[in-house]
């Protein structure tokens, strides 16, 4: 299987960030996304995709705290 992880934007685009072969490294990128700091404004939410069998698999709304600084808290 192949996954794949996306940005999704407000405009409802998406942008491809990675692909993986390994579910194991697709969660561990997908969670270093998800506890991210400074997205842009446009950025939505981040997805993880089974491209093998068109299957979203998860799927993520950045909050707040995604959008501040790094080291602030």
């Amino acid at each position: 299987m192949t996954f794949q992880i996306s940005i999704i934007e407000i405009t409802e685009n998406s942008r491809v960030v990675s692909l993986h072969e390994e579910l194991d490294e697709s969660l561990e990128a997908f969670n270093q996304l998800i506890n991210q700091r400074d997205w842009q404004p446009e950025d939505a939410a981040v997805s993880l995709t089974d491209i093998t069998n068109n299957k979203r698999m998860a799927q993520y709304a950045l909050q707040d705290f995604n959008y501040g600084q790094s080291g602030q808290g």
